[in-house]
Parts: C-alpha cells; structure tokens; sequence
C-alpha cells in the first residue's frame, strides 16, 4: 500500500515537472495603485471634490511606482531572473524593449501592450512611472535622428474623462452602492464602531480642535496627519505618538476597507474591470492557441486601492475561505502596491481548441503590497487540483475561471447603469433614451406590439456609438423631458445625505452638459 502511495506521488510529481517544463506565461492583467500624493479630502462616498487632476503625484510616489515597476519587470521580463519564477513574459520575437516592433530587441509596442488610468494625476503619472521602471532606458542606444531611440520610446498611458469612467472608478458614481452605505452608516456595526473609537476620536479632537473627527469623516482625519507625518506635506498636524497614530490609522483602515466588502459592493464596483479581464483573457487564450502573436500580452489599470478592492470584492475572495490571509481584506493595500492575474499555457502553441474549450490554460492571481515586498499567490474561488498540478496551488483553470468570473461581471455599460441606477453618464442617458422610445412606441402600437418588428433598432445603432458634441446636447435634453422630476428628487435625497455625513456628492447630480473643452471640461 505505502509503494503504491508512493509511487502515485512520484507520477504527480513528475507530472507537475514535465508540465511545468512547458507551460509559458500568455498574458498579464495587473492592476496597480498609485504611489504617494498630497492631501486627499474625500466626501462619505468616496467622492473628490476637484476631479480636473485631483491632488498631484508626490516625487516619493513617483519613485515608489517606479520601484514597483522595476519589480514587475524582474518578476516578468528580465530573463536572467524571469525563468526561476516561469514567469518569463514573451515579447514579440523575445525582444524586452518597448517601441516599434521588429526593430532589434523591441517585443512591445502598442499592438500587445495597453495601459489605462483613471484621469487623475496621481493615477496617470503613477502608470508612466511604473511603465518606466519596467522599460528603462538603454544608455547604450542612441540616435540623432529621432527624439528617443525606438526601444526606448515612452508608453503611452490612455484614460478617459473621470465623468464617464466606469471600469477604474465606478466607486464614485453607482447610487445603489451609496444607497447601501448609508444603511450601513445607519446600522448597529458602524453605530457600535462609533461607540467604541469615541475615547480615541476625542483624544485627537483636543489636540485638532479645527477637525471634523465624526467616524465618517475618520479618512480625512488619518490622511492629513499621515501625508504631514510621512512626506511634510499639507497643514502641521501635532506630532502623535507611535503608538497612538497606529490606533487613528487601524482606524482609518478598518473604516475604508468595510466599506469595500462584498456584501455591500456586490459586483457593482469591480464587475466592469472583472468583464474586461475576461474578454482579454478569452481573446488571449484564442489566439495563443492558434500561433498567433499580434494580442494584448501586457494589459495595466493604472488606479486606486478602491479600484483594487472592488475587483476583489466583485470575485467575493473577502468571503473565501482560503484566502482570509490576504492582508488587503483587513489593511489597505500600500502605496503602489500590485495585483496581476496571470494566464498561462502547457505547449498552448501546439494546440488547436475550439472556441470556449481551455484545457491548456490556467489563471493565477498573484499580488505584491508594496514595491519593496515579494510577490504572493492569493488562491481563487475556482481553484482546482487540476490547475495546482499543472501551475500552483490556488489556480484556476482558464474555463473554471470564465465561468466564475463571467457570472460576476457587468459585461456593458447599460448592465453596470441599471445595477448602480444611474442615469448621469452618457451611455446611461442613451440607453434610458433608447428604453424611452421603444415604451412609447409600444404605446403608441394598437395591438401593444413594437409597431412593425424592431422599429428601435435604427436607434439603438445611433446610441451606441460615440456621442458627439451635438449628440450629448439632444440626448441630454430629451433625457432632462423624460427624467427631470426623478432626478431633481434624487437630489435632493444626496442634499439630505450630505448634510447629516458630510461630503459632497455632487458628481451623481443630473447636469446637462452644454459645451467642453478639450480636456473634457465643462464650459
């Protein structure tokens, strides 16, 4: 019996090496959190009351997602260091550099690398300087004729206006998420928090008399004593003990981390980011199975730790058991800290599959809280003894990952609209536009049909591309005849809700957009 025993582990065991002597590395979905900024006041609701920029990247935050990147690259593209990991990231024709593909050692370019960023400063620098330690500069390349030599060109990191931004910051925009925070703000947990962290909030209300020190408010209270403590920056605060500045930022911690739990979140939060890793992962696998090279390996959201911590409450890893270990679910994620689901192939380039089968590909997720950390495995809910034989414990594999995952997304916009009940954004407006048209038409029917099978469907076509200038201005208005009473109550609701928790929400406020700028702004 022990022979037998015996000699099955060994089979596994060298089933595990013969797998892992071909498996490659595909892709990567990394998602980071920028370094350290200046002052932060945010309202209840995580809102920032100055979202042309925000508060700016300090040069200490520029240098710790630097180093983060710096760490990215050794953990994925040095391949001196790479291959003890089996995390080497193949480039096109192996090349390590960023510029114009098939030019000597450039594997990247933008036809297999995208990185995107909420629109505020901290957040777009931060993705630069990341991209920069993972692509340094060549002292030994140069040129005279082109600003910078090709394997040395910059990233390109591309956003979109903070208003319509959904897959990095939707945390700032979904009612129904504010609406359960509130219940919460209401509710015997945070009531008997209040309770408890009274002694405390009054210790530092004496020596911060001017500081709004309400467990509400208990952010804004940490973040100017810690920006001023760490980095010298903003207003003196008192010089707090150890001891008891540990106790305000346990505090702080707890505050905005419960307010990131799934049970409160759901997948209102992360469910966009979580359909946009699915897709790539998907397009990924199909096309790595069929030889093909030209397919985003490198994809980054340049973001926030709420960015972070919606996509993991979205995929409920806070309520799995196995991963109670994870510190991000009790402790905010360090500055520039990284979280990268990975997906990897066995021999994924001799295979043909068809569409929707994977059982040559695997996903891990992998996370490094801080630039100076090393890299951890953060097991899955759909993890699998499969995927531990083929990669590692707590790995999935690509079609149990899918399955997971895709039940948990918000694959459009109009889904993430409806569940966050909002009716602000441009693709919100048009698809209640749409919804609009089509309740009429059917109205106006004589047999209650749609009045000559699928009479909306022309503008369903117009709405779905990009609203132009004019487009906004008459989707905005007929969105303002249909919907002006019901957004005026809401608020006044928000009003309500300002007033007795302070912090504005005034992004969710029905505006009718008449002219913008260049950079998006109102004028």
């Amino acid at each position: 019996m022990f022979i037998g025993n015996l000699a099955a582990l060994i089979c596994i065991v060298a089933f595990q090496a013969f797998l892992h002597s071909d498996a490659a590395l595909v892709a990567v979905y990394s998602v980071q959190r920028h370094g350290a900024r200046n002052v932060l006041p945010k309202g209840i609701f995580l809102t920032e009351d100055d979202l042309i920029g925000g508060p700016t990247l300090l040069p200490q935050g520029q240098l710790q997602t630097y180093n983060a990147g710096v760490s990215f690259r050794t953990r994925y593209l040095n391949t001196t260091t790479c291959v003890a990991t089996s995390t080497c990231l193949p480039g096109f024709g192996n090349g390590t550099k960023y510029g114009v593909l098939n030019q000597p050692g450039v594997g990247f370019g933008n036809f297999n690398l995208y990185v995107r960023s909420s629109s505020l400063d901290r957040a777009i620098l931060s993705g630069q300087c990341f991209f920069n330690g993972i692509f340094p500069p060549d002292p030994t390349d140069s040129t005279n004729t082109s600003y910078m030599p090709t394997g040395e060109q910059v990233v390109p990191v591309y956003t979109r206006i903070d208003a319509e931004d959904i897959l990095i910051r939707a945390y700032t925009k979904c009612s129904t998420y504010q609406n359960r925070l509130l219940t919460w703000f209401s509710g015997p947990e945070f009531s008997a928090k209040v309770a408890e962290s009274e002694p405390l909030r009054r210790q530092v209300q004496m020596q911060m008399p001017g500081m709004d020190t309400t467990l509400v408010n208990w952010w804004n209270v940490y973040d100017a004593i810690n920006v001023y403590r760490t980095y010298n920056v903003g207003n003196p605060v008192p010089n707090f003990t150890q001891s008891l500045f540990n106790q305000i930022q346990d505090l702080a911690y707890w505050l905005e981390t419960s307010k990131m739990r799934s049970n409160l979140t759901g997948n209102l939060l992360g469910g966009v980011a979580l359909a946009d890793l699915t897709n790539y992962f998907r397009l990924a696998a199909t096309a790595s199975s069929n030889g093909l090279q030209a397919f985003y390996r490198l994809l980054s959201l340049s973001g926030h730790y709420n960015t972070q911590l919606g996509l993991i409450a979205a995929l409920d890893l806070d309520t799995w058991t196995p991963a109670q270990g994870f510190s991000w679910l009790r402790s905010l994620p360090k500055l520039a800290a990284v979280m990268v689901f990975e997906l990897h192939a066995i021999d994924a380039a001799a295979v043909t599959l068809p569409e929707g089968s994977w059982p040559s590909f695997f996903v891990r997720l992998v996370y490094q809280d801080g630039p100076a950390a090393s890299y951890g495995t953060v097991p899955l809910p759909c993890m699998s003894t499969a995927a531990a034989v083929a990669l590692s414990p707590g790995a999935c594999t690509l079609s149990d990952f899918l399955s997971y995952a895709s039940a948990r997304a918000l694959n459009d916009s109009q889904a993430w609209c409806a569940a966050c009940n909002n009716s602000v954004l441009n693709a919100c407006v048009a698809a209640k536009y749409v919804g609009a048209l089509a309740a009429a038409e059917a109205a106006a029917a004589p047999d209650g049909s749609s009045g000559g099978g699928g009479g909306t469907e022309p503008w369903k076509i117009a709405v779905s591309v990009v609203v132009t200038f004019v487009g906004t201005v008459l989707l905005a208005a007929v969105a303002a005849a249909f919907w002006f009473h019901g957004g005026r109550g809401r608020g006044d609701a928000d009003a309500a809700a300002a007033r007795q928790f302070g912090g504005g929400v005034g992004n969710l406020a029905t505006q009718l957009v008449v002219c913008e700028d260049g950079r998006g702004r109102a004028i």
